[in-house]
């Protein structure tokens, strides 16, 4: 059973009951209390409805009308969780597999962010899925698993996250329109002022393939995500330094993990 003072919210596309079968069935078992949000399908968004969401776009290539559809998606849940009462929501995508300990490790990271005094610890998104081996360890969550950084960019992926009241209301605050993909966009936490941390091992896997649709475009040339890439590398570079100083940028380039401690900083 989740902590008390967090919702769970669950994506599901009207042409997938079977997969909301499947996740009714599995966060029961769990003894996972959630409500379903259903999924903004971007095969069905009308041309005009497609580019008034797309005035910009900052991705390395076209975006996809299943991406636009997922990141609005995300978005009417993170609409859902505002309109509640309660300080913590986990927001899955209806493709994933939780852990039997999941609900323990929200607690226990809730716990944990409303008693520390240490900014870094302070997340306002945590990442409960797609985890890296490179980490830096900064609290225990139980016997086996961490609050962790992994390092200067967020994994990718967006299927399974926790979210505080106010990290979701800074997101929708400054939302101008789709310009990235959802798990795109939560890699330049600096954009939006949040701190995004992320639990390991990671307590949920994603079990199937998106069907939030797909009119394929492929990038054959390397050039724009170069560009890409070389465009965000100062900001994200300033953005882990800020955090834990620059006495962690020489270890973390040749060390898989670390141990954060406040002493360590600059």
């Amino acid at each position: 059973m989740l902590a008390h003072e967090c919702a769970c919210y669950v994506i599901n596309l009207d042409r997938s009951p079977d997969r909301l079968a499947s996740m009714t069935a599995h966060l029961s078992a769990a003894g996972i209390a959630f409500e379903r949000v259903a999924g903004i399908d971007g095969m069905l968004l009308s041309d005009a409805k497609l580019q008034a969401q797309m005035r910009e776009n900052r991705h390395y290539k076209p975006l996809r009308r299943g991406e636009v559809g997922c990141y609005l998606s995300h978005l009417k849940a993170l609409q859902c969780f505002i309109a509640s009462s309660l300080p913590y929501a986990l927001i899955l995508e209806d493709d994933v597999v939780v852990s039997d300990d999941v609900s323990a490790l929200v607690a226990a990271a809730i716990q944990l962010r409303g008693r520390t005094g240490d900014a870094r610890l302070a997340w306002d998104v945590l990442k409960l899925a797609n985890g890296r081996p490179r980490l830096i360890e900064l609290a225990p969550l139980d016997a086996r698993h961490w609050l962790v950084e992994y390092g200067p960019s967020v994994p990718i992926g967006a299927y399974a996250a926790l979210w505080t009241r106010d990290g979701a209301m800074r997101w929708l605050q400054q939302f101008r329109g789709v310009s990235r993909p959802i798990d795109c966009d939560l890699q330049h936490p600096w954009e939006y002022g949040l701190c995004i941390r992320s639990v390991h091992p990671a307590p949920v896997t994603s079990g199937a393939d998106s069907v939030m649709g797909s009119d394929v475009l492929v990038t054959r040339s390397p050039w724009p995500k170069l560009r890409y890439e070389g465009r965000r590398f100062v900001r994200k570079w300033r953005y882990f330094v800020d955090s834990y100083g620059w006495r962690f940028m020489l270890p973390w380039l040749w060390r898989r993990r670390l141990s954060y401690h406040p002493q360590a900083r600059d």
